[in-house]
């Protein structure tokens, strides 16, 4: 109210001003007219230099004002952080614009304070978030987004992570819908899109969020309580068979038929070297649930690389396998249980040394690096790459590519990374190759 008191006070102050100096030029011209007539010349001299000088102080005054208000409006124009100079004899004008603008900034700042909170909010939102209009422009992105698919403002056929199909599917999805979609490196997302009303025009918000980021917990919870049983079946049937296979074989070895002694012999040999193959997978299955936690320390990071290193050098032996490692910062070090970590870090770098073997120009990078709130483990090659048809197969138990491979390598690290309360994610990578990223919590 004090302001609006100071405001139109200052606005009748000046009015009033103008308004006695146009009552004293009428006054003085009407004065001097008059001595003119009367020949009175030295007083119409006089009154006619008075009048002068009143009109100029009018036009003074005026243009004053004019260039006040000017000034004022160059202020709103700037948010409020121009201020005008008040000439001299408009100080109740002066008060009030200032009164005005210091309200318009209080305002300002306010709203642009509820601004920032919400960016904040957004930005720290795990789902990549995209703002897009009827178009298919992209007006705003959060940083997940700028992130991990590398968004901006533009077509949304132009970010490239989300490969031409995709940018297409979720310019024509309606407000409402949830749909699994598959990036140009062929992860998983699923998109949730809603619409609201900005900048006069309709819009509609996208969101994508990691499908394997949200599931891994309850995907490998729920293959332990299976394997856990499959575990206590087989063996509470393998282990009598086993025993009575063997127990067989060595009282049938003395029977009278050679022949016939030689057939059950062989028979039961046969039934014991499958019993104590099926014990052997059953204890592949048991190394998927015996995963022990994780007892965290400070771990330095070039250390731990280092370690690898020497693993990895090991395991490349002669082959010719360009590997490089790296550490960003050098200075990073993270809260993990070294041996669990080195041990998931030799999986990928095992899958990765076998992916490239045999390839020309075969190359293995490993890197540690800190990515604001978290630190990442990438192991990167540029072998076959992941199967296309099912790129989540590689983390399904057993499933192998490898001669001979067990197949658990990879659900085995992906436990690992679950028990740091971080993930373990992979994509493809160009123009060929494969791309694991183990993340922890920086902490």
């Amino acid at each position: 109210m004090a302001s609006r008191r100071s405001r139109w006070g200052g606005a009748a102050g000046f009015a009033l001003g103008a308004g006695l100096r146009a009552v004293a030029i009428s006054v003085l011209a009407f004065g001097a007219l008059l001595a003119g007539e009367r020949a009175l010349w030295a007083t119409a001299l006089v009154l006619a230099g008075v009048l002068a000088l009143v009109v100029m102080d009018l036009i003074r005054s005026t243009r004053a004002a004019d260039r006040t208000l000017a000034q004022f409006v160059d202020g709103l124009m700037a948010e409020g952080y121009e201020r005008p100079t008040t000439p001299m004899g408009l100080s109740e004008l002066g008060v009030a614009i200032q009164g005005a603008l210091d309200r318009l900034a209080a305002t300002r700042a306010e709203r642009q304070q509820r601004t920032d909170f919400l960016e904040a909010l957004a930005d720290t939102v795990s789902a990549a978030l995209l703002v897009i209009d009827d178009d298919g422009l992209v007006t705003a992105v959060n940083r997940a987004a700028r992130v991990s698919l590398d968004a901006g403002p533009g077509p949304i056929s132009a970010i490239p992570a989300l490969g031409a199909a995709t940018a297409q599917r979720l310019r024509e999805l309606p407000a409402g819908a949830r749909e699994i979609v598959r990036l140009a490196d062929q992860r998983a997302m699923l998109a949730q899109v809603s619409g609201f009303t900005a900048a006069g025009g309709p819009r509609r918000l996208i969101a994508l969020q990691s499908v394997s980021a949200d599931l891994d917990a309850v995907e490998v919870k729920a293959w332990q309580d299976l394997v856990r049983v499959l575990a206590h079946e087989m063996m509470n049937s393998l282990t009598p068979i086993c025993s009575l296979s063997e127990s067989i074989a060595a009282r049938l070895a003395e029977a009278e038929s050679p022949a016939a002694r030689a057939e059950i012999v062989e028979a039961a040999e046969v039934i014991s070297r499958r019993g104590h193959g099926l014990m052997h997978f059953v204890e592949r299955y048991r190394r998927l649930t015996d995963a022990p936690a994780a007892v965290k320390s400070r771990t330095s990071g070039a250390e731990l690389v280092r370690d690898l290193d020497s693993l990895a050098v090991a395991m490349i032996g002669e082959d010719p396998i360009a590997y490089s490692s790296t550490v960003q910062p050098s200075w990073l070090t993270l809260e993990a249980d070294p041996d669990l970590l080195e041990q998931a870090a030799i999986n990928l770098l095992k899958n990765a040394v076998h992916a490239v073997r045999g390839r020309a120009d075969a190359k293995v990078r490993l890197t540690l690096s800190l990515d604001e709130d978290q630190v990442v483990l990438t192991v990167a090659d540029n072998g076959p790459g992941l199967p296309v048809d099912d790129p989540e197969g590689v983390f399904v138990p057993f499933f192998t590519t490898k001669p001979g491979g067990s197949g658990i390598g990879l659900t085995v690290a992906r436990q690992i990374a679950l028990g740091h309360g971080g993930r373990l994610e992979h994509r493809a990578a160009s123009p060929n190759g494969a791309v694991f990223q183990l993340m922890l919590p920086a902490g």
